[in-house]
């Protein structure tokens, strides 16, 4: 029999990619964000869409969830083919499954769409184009700092389940949704690098021969906005 923690992990992977609406986002009394599943599971531990006698609703509740923003649905914007003509629409972008659903005005439909990049709660994303086994898939990347350098931040989530056995203290959550983040910097679209939020790290990527990003960037532990300005500092001294 698999464990409870193994069996969670399906499970959400199940809800999502087949489309099921068992799991509904909301808040709680505390007003965090929580995923809450339902689903069927009989004696022998299997997972199932479709009740029976031998089978009873089992409820699981996650801390936070999948998507960006929550509300899931933000008003925002696509961009596709003409930059100047972007399309709104009510946006859910899921950093879990890096998917993006629309559902446009006077439609209450729900759309996977692909688009060039998108606007969300004025934050901008932008794609790179992946290509695996004959298929294309766009990746998103949120857009800090766009001049002849780009600074691209992914965001990402990953459930981490809590193992429960006999002896364990009562937790509140079946497990948590993690959101974790990436930086990278692209110089004249070459290939995306990886950037730490470090002053060597910066350094390492950003090569810069006359050496006025080395004495720009005293602090060793940088923050966003701080590896905004280094970039921006960076494109101003080169030529």
């Amino acid at each position: 029999m698999k464990s409870r923690s193994a069996q969670l992990v399906v499970l959400f992977a199940l809800l999502n990619l087949s489309g099921f609406s068992q799991c509904v986002v909301s808040q709680d009394a505390q007003k965090r964000v929580i995923t809450t599943c339902q689903y069927y599971a009989p004696k022998n531990g299997l997972l199932v869409n479709r009740p029976d006698r031998s089978q009873a609703l089992t409820q699981v509740t996650f801390l936070g969830s999948e998507y960006l923003t929550y509300p899931i649905w933000q008003d925002g914007t696509l961009e596709s083919g003409d930059p100047k003509k972007p399309i709104p629409c009510r946006i859910a972008f899921n950093i879990a499954t890096n998917v993006v659903k629309c559902r446009f005005a006077g439609d209450e439909r729900e759309y996977e769409v692909l688009p060039e990049g998108f606007t969300i709660n004025d934050m901008r994303f932008t794609s790179q184009v992946s290509r695996k086994v004959n298929k294309t898939n766009r990746v998103y990347y949120m857009v800090l700092y766009a001049g002849k350098t780009r600074l691209l931040k992914q965001i990402r989530s990953n459930l981490s389940v809590v193992k429960r056995d006999a002896y364990s203290m009562e937790q509140p959550f079946d497990g948590t949704f993690i959101h974790s983040k990436t930086y990278f910097i692209q110089r004249n679209n070459e290939k995306l690098r990886v950037v730490n939020l470090s002053r060597k790290s910066v350094l390492g990527v950003l090569k810069d021969p006359t050496n006025q990003l080395d004495q720009y960037l005293t602090q060793r532990k940088l923050d966003d906005y701080q590896l905004v300005n280094a970039v921006a500092y960076y494109d101003g001294v080169q030529k």
